[in-house]
């Protein structure tokens, strides 16, 4: 049975409430303990400036190679740039809000990891339940691995963190993911860890994607940065503006959805998966298709996408801009 297995798969009998007591305390002392040694975003952390190169896999299994650049000052002020060929995507970060800017609809769905790779201790503000703490050599000879109870809501995924018992660094998440098209398991191994300061950097990342070998990232550059230009934190004009919530949230939920239109002379069933921002009055915003069907039905499913309205996402109860993924489906017509 390979690791990927055991983390799916994994099971035992249900502990008394001494023992998951002990389990929880374990495997949250273990990420407290890899949090603080490696967390160079934490509150207290000095500001950096850091460069990274990283190639990724794409869709048509070509290799895309790029650039990823991040000045941080603090959670509610940074910046980062992703370049891959002529694309450049641009992200500023606010105390509840972040600013997405894309060069052009070209960019790679692909090197959306990458920010979820680089920042390392980056998943949901949620209180995280776990199942088991065990051993795990397969993955590194005094590996250690915390493994969270199963979630119904996603397919039953967990998340996993796997740990050096003699550093007490992080070696490798796994972590559910949303995709258009499904919910991906999605592992990132870090290694070759430098001191920087007070913390432990991993300079080199590899992901996969259920199974499949997706991103690799290496750290080129990463210097203090005392005094950045507070330039670099305004919001560059025309970019899409996302909520940030550190409580519980919920999601859009369709108010009007009317059916689509088809495309002229086409009969063939068919479904369009559109990226959108729905914001603050429900309204769709920055409308993307992620999953095509053809040139055809993509017009179709935009236009009425850009007709339908949102009762629009929540954190703690006010309404935040929410980017999700929605399906437009064309029925087999009947004649």
């Amino acid at each position: 049975m390979d690791r990927w297995s055991i983390f799916v798969f994994l099971a035992c009998l249900i502990p008394s409430c001494a023992q998951a007591q002990s389990v929880q305390q374990r495997a949250e002392a273990l990420l407290d303990k890899a949090r603080q040694l490696s967390d160079i975003r934490s509150p207290n952390a000095t500001a950096f400036r850091l460069k990274a190169t990283f190639s990724l896999i794409g869709k048509n299994l070509d290799m895309i190679e790029g650039t990823y650049t991040e000045v941080w000052v603090s959670k509610s002020q940074w910046r980062r740039e992703t370049v891959v060929k002529d694309w450049r995507r641009t992200e500023v970060g606010g105390a509840a809000r972040v600013w997405l800017l894309d060069s052009s609809n070209d960019f790679p769905e692909q090197a959306t990891l990458l920010s979820n790779a680089i920042e390392v201790f980056r998943w949901p503000p949620v209180n995280l339940a776990f199942d088991s703490v065990s051993d795990h050599p397969e993955i590194a000879p005094s590996a250690e691995c915390a493994v969270t109870k199963p979630d119904p809501a996603n397919r039953n995924l967990r998340l996993a963190f796997c740990f050096d018992k003699k550093t007490g660094l992080l070696l490798e998440k796994v972590f559910p993911e949303e995709r258009p098209w499904n919910l991906a398991s999605e592992a990132c191994d870090y290694s070759s860890f430098h001191k920087i300061g007070d913390h432990w950097l991993p300079y080199k990342i590899a992901c996969s994607e259920d199974r499949h070998h997706q991103l690799d990232v290496a750290i080129v550059e990463i210097s203090p940065e005392p005094s950045p230009d507070p330039a670099l934190f305004t919001p560059p004009p025309g970019a899409t503006e996302l909520g940030v919530c550190e409580q519980k949230s919920k999601p859009p939920r369709p108010a009007v959805a009317r059916s689509p239109r088809w495309p002229p002379a086409s009969d063939q069933k068919s479904q369009v998966t559109v990226s959108i921002v729905v914001d603050t009055k429900g309204i769709p915003q920055d409308i993307k298709v992620v999953d095509s069907a053809g040139a055809s039905f993509n017009e179709a499913a935009v236009n009425t996408v850009r007709s339908w309205r949102f009762f629009p996402a929540t954190c703690g109860g006010d309404p935040m801009p929410m980017r999700i993924n929605v399906q437009v489906q064309f029925p087999r017509q009947l004649h």
